[in-house]
């Protein structure tokens, strides 16, 4: 986070488990919930924050992430639906919102089409960056292939997280012309490596892959998400997605915007898995546009 951004930090109880998480509060207006992907927690979005000004940002460290709690048991597949049908809903009770915007990569990506599909009325605008998780066709990287062993996560368990281990998992993920590039700053690769080194993110987050994804590479069929579902998301949505996202390109964002009533969607070219990693000041920009636009 840039020195001169100073969020408020607390902890709400999320009213579907109990589960504590933090939320990270950035400037004032109309609120944003940004929701991320794994293994990662809030903070992911530091490079675009600044681009968001007029905006009310709350960066949430989804459970298990970050400095938030853990759930008390590794949720099923069934129950992973569940809660994310009520995650956006139960971020906003915690905060005394009724409403809020919505910017969400990945996993949270998934958590936040769920959302709105289920409470509607909870949403007004999304971003959704690049592929969401659980997308109909998705492809598995390597390192989500070997995420998902349990034997595989006990072992890495043994081992340091390390800059070398980072560098290949964003080539994996589509960021490799940024990284050769100097684009990715220094400062998001030491708070990544501190992030792993410092809290429990790869373990928990690691368990849910673990449920979600298998080593041949396929995604749970009770966790895709279905067209049924993604016709369900009524609320202006804008996809920006790498031309280069590992885990897949034109053809699984048309199958994921397809269905969709009021989606629209945008490549960015050279970009990989976390657009804004890439292109911070554009891609935030963007963001800050779209939101800003009348429903």
């Amino acid at each position: 986070m840039s020195a001169r951004i100073q969020p408020d930090e607390k902890m709400i109880p999320l009213a579907s488990t109990g589960t504590r998480v933090r939320v990270q509060t950035i400037g004032e207006g109309p609120p944003v919930l940004f929701i991320h992907g794994g293994p990662n927690s809030g903070s992911t979005w530091a490079p675009i924050i600044e681009t968001f000004d007029g905006l009310q940002c709350l960066l949430v460290d989804r459970p298990g992430t970050g400095l938030s709690d853990p759930y008390r048991e590794i949720p099923t597949p069934e129950e992973f639906n569940e809660l994310s049908d009520g995650f956006v809903r139960d971020v906003l009770d915690g905060l005394g919102l009724k409403r809020s915007h919505v910017v969400a990569s990945s996993l949270g990506g998934f958590m936040a089409l769920r959302s709105a599909a289920t409470t509607p009325d909870r949403i007004d605008r999304m971003v959704q960056m690049a592929c969401p998780a659980m997308a109909p066709g998705m492809l598995v990287p390597q390192f989500m292939r070997l995420t998902s062993s349990e034997a595989f996560r006990r072992i890495t368990g043994l081992f340091p997280p390390s800059p070398r281990i980072n560098d290949n998992i964003l080539r994996q993920i589509g960021h490799g012309k940024s990284l050769d590039a100097g684009r990715i700053p220094q400062e998001f690769m030491d708070w990544y490596l501190g992030l792993q080194r410092h809290t429990d993110t790869m373990e928990h987050d690691g368990n849910l892959i673990g449920t979600a994804a298998s080593f041949r590479g396929g995604v749970n069929p009770a966790l895709t998400l279905t067209d049924e579902t993604l016709a369900s998301v009524t609320a202006p949505t804008l996809f920006l997605w790498g031309e280069d996202d590992g885990f897949g390109g034109r053809d699984v964002a048309d199958a994921v915007v397809g269905p969709m009533p009021n989606a629209s969607l945008e490549m960015v070219d050279d970009a990989g898995h976390l657009p804004w990693l890439d292109f911070p000041t554009e891609i935030g920009s963007r963001t800050r546009t779209f939101l800003a636009m009348e429903t």
